[in-house]
């Protein structure tokens, strides 16, 4: 009896071990957490943590080209430091068209090109705040599997207002070398829209004015107008931004949003003309709202409305 009961002691000796270790892996792993989440990396920045953070290691600022003929000259004379010019030509280049997906080799040459290994924290900006390709450029980088992408609130127009630092030199550019990984889940083709269009858990939100939408603007000479059908027009500017490009409060995106049926539970796919508008959108319901299930149809309208059969892929006005 008295050695059984040594055993037991033993036994419990050895659960309640087991037990303490348990709990310091979890313990030290939640610490692991923390700290990664303490390293302030998230896909809304805002230019006062910029400022303080223009020297973090791994840190690459990259500004999209704005529609301007001056712009490259604007951005070569004044610039945050350090910060890289990606021009629309060579990103339009990986992001095709729609009609296949965007391209892999490409997108690796590019990050290569502009220093961004996968490690890399990539902060993107523009002239202004609302320049569409800004948030097209951070849809890119998520597409293909990089972690580490955000967006400057208020590009530099706020930067400039608020007198931040500025400067005309060049920055260093070691060329990296970039595994990308594609993630389908975010992109959507005109095979997948046609498929939902009378899904009751899928919400088309097109991105574009209102002429767009109706049909009595055609931007980009398409061959028919208008949109497709079922879809809620959500202009991405004044649906998402305040008039200085800055995006608009959490609690106001989420009441026109929801107010126009476009909920959290349901799949959402943006479009617009060429997918760029549409990752603007995409943005904001993924990561400032926190929508599980948003997808980007990069096709959009310049696909839908010229390249597609009309029988089978209709417009409505």
């Amino acid at each position: 009896m008295l050695a059984l009961h040594k055993e037991d002691k033993s036994i419990r000796k050895t659960i309640i071990t087991l037990i303490l270790s348990m709990f310091l892996v979890i313990c030290l792993s939640a610490g692991s957490q923390n700290a990664y989440a303490g390293a302030d990396i998230t896909p809304l920045v805002e230019t006062k943590w910029l400022a303080d953070n223009l020297q973090k290691e791994g840190l690459r600022i990259i500004y999209m080209a704005a529609m301007s003929p001056e712009d490259k000259q604007n951005f070569d004379a004044k610039h945050i430091p350090g910060a890289v010019y990606l021009d629309i030509g060579s990103f339009m280049n990986v992001l095709g068209n729609g009609a296949t997906p965007p391209d892999k080799a490409k997108f690796e040459a590019l990050m290569s090109r502009l220093g961004v290994g996968n490690d890399t924290h990539a902060v993107v900006l523009s002239k202004g705040g609302g320049n569409p390709f800004i948030a097209s450029v951070v849809w890119l980088m998520e597409y293909f599997g990089h972690e580490k992408a955000s967006y400057l609130n208020g590009g530099m127009a706020k930067w400039n207002k608020e007198g931040q630092q500025t400067t005309g030199a060049p920055a260093k550019i070691s060329p990296a070398a970039y595994k990308a990984a594609p993630n389908a889940s975010i992109l959507a083709n005109a095979g997948y829209v046609l498929k939902n269009l009378k899904n009751p858990k899928v919400v088309l939100v097109d991105a574009r004015g209102k002429g767009e939408y109706d049909g009595t603007q055609n931007v980009g000479e398409n061959k028919r107008t208008g949109h497709i059908p079922g879809a809620i027009n959500l202009n991405f500017y004044p649906t998402n931004l305040r008039n200085d490009g800055t995006f608009k409060s959490v609690k106001d995106l989420k009441a026109v949003y929801e107010a126009k049926g476009v909920t959290k539970d349901k799949e959402i796919i943006a479009y617009c003309q060429g997918g760029v508008r549409a990752a603007q959108t995409y943005f904001v319901l993924k990561h400032l709202l926190g929508y599980p299930e948003v997808r980007n149809y990069v096709g959009s309208w310049g696909e839908w409305g010229n390249r597609l059969d009309p029988a089978k892929y209709p417009a409505a006005k």
